[in-house]
């Protein structure tokens, strides 16, 4: 039997290690960025690389999409050369980002018009779960096409939520997780805080967060990094800003307040508006520090 044929378009930095998973699972990917830096060792580990979307989405079984905001999975979407122009009947989208439902909704009735399927599959796990198949999807959109995809997306991750058939409910699930992750990080910073100011090390804290019940995922994955000082981008921070204002519109609409969020929120605008947006959303711990003439790396790590 031949190898599915899976296109894949942003080979950024979550992209690049899902590609690495389905090419160790035997799938055939084609590969579309719009910059060539991350195809090169993608290309000796056997993608083959596609000059437009068009390209690569033409005779694809499946199509990935993992591009950073609405405006760049437009651009690849829609025009001659675009996915939504050379879907083949039958196919399934997967589409992995953070997209607001306006989109999400587009892009689905777009691939219905072509008379394929359409899955809004936003993830979760930062760069190293994407390079070692361990990520988690929230998956909307018909079972159906779940069965079709599902191979590909086990590939990827180490679990997968089917929120509900309904396209858009996995964004929505996004929404909540990342606006709840942002709550917590900024939380355990705080604590890490107040500890310090108060003479208590950073790892005897860790260690307390640890064995209680203020042990949180978030808290325990960063927290190594913080002892290093270590802002190198799992996650930007300038991704987690839009997905927390993409959330509170939501909120908005709903006429749902949500103050932790709101207030969260505006330290992410400052942090970006800092240039801090392209490391890791960690990075807001130097707005702590310098608010509070503190430093979280104790003298000994």
């Amino acid at each position: 039997m031949s190898a599915t044929k899976v296109a894949f378009l942003g080979l950024g930095t979550m992209g690049a290690g899902m590609v690495g998973q389905l090419l160790e699972a035997g799938f055939e990917v084609h590969g579309y960025n719009r910059s060539d830096g991350p195809c090169a060792p993608l290309i000796e580990r056997g993608m083959k690389r596609g000059a437009t979307p068009a390209e690569v989405t033409k005779g694809a079984e499946l199509v990935f999409t993992c591009v950073s905001n609405d405006e760049a999975l437009r651009s690849l979407s829609f025009g001659e050369m675009g996915i939504a122009a050379s879907l083949e009947e039958g196919a399934v989208w997967v589409e992995t980002g953070t997209t607001s439902l306006p989109l999400t909704r587009e892009l689905a009735a777009a691939s219905e018009q072509r008379k394929a399927w359409f899955l809004d599959a936003p993830i979760t796990g930062s760069k190293l779960g994407a390079e070692g198949g361990r990520l988690t999807y929230m998956i909307g959109g018909p079972a159906a096409a779940l069965a079709k995809a599902e191979k590909a997306i086990r590939a990827t991750a180490r679990h997968f939520v089917h929120v509900g058939e309904e396209v858009g409910l996995g964004q929505s699930a996004k929404y909540a997780l990342n606006m709840s992750q942002a709550i917590v990080l900024e939380g355990v910073l705080e604590g890490y805080a107040l500890a310090k100011r108060l003479g208590v090390p950073l790892q005897a804290m860790f260690e307390i967060f640890e064995n209680s019940a203020g042990k949180t995922g978030v808290g325990s994955f960063k927290t190594l990094y913080l002892q290093r000082g270590d802002y190198s981008p799992h996650f930007k921070l300038r991704l987690m800003q839009k997905d927390l204002h993409i959330a509170l519109s939501e909120a908005s609409r709903l006429r749902l307040p949500l103050p932790a969020a709101q207030t969260v929120r505006t330290l992410y605008d400052q942090g970006v508006a800092e240039g801090m947006g392209d490391e890791d959303f960690l990075v807001l711990a130097k707005l702590l520090e310098r608010w509070g003439d503190l430093r979280f790396a104790d003298e000994e790590s």
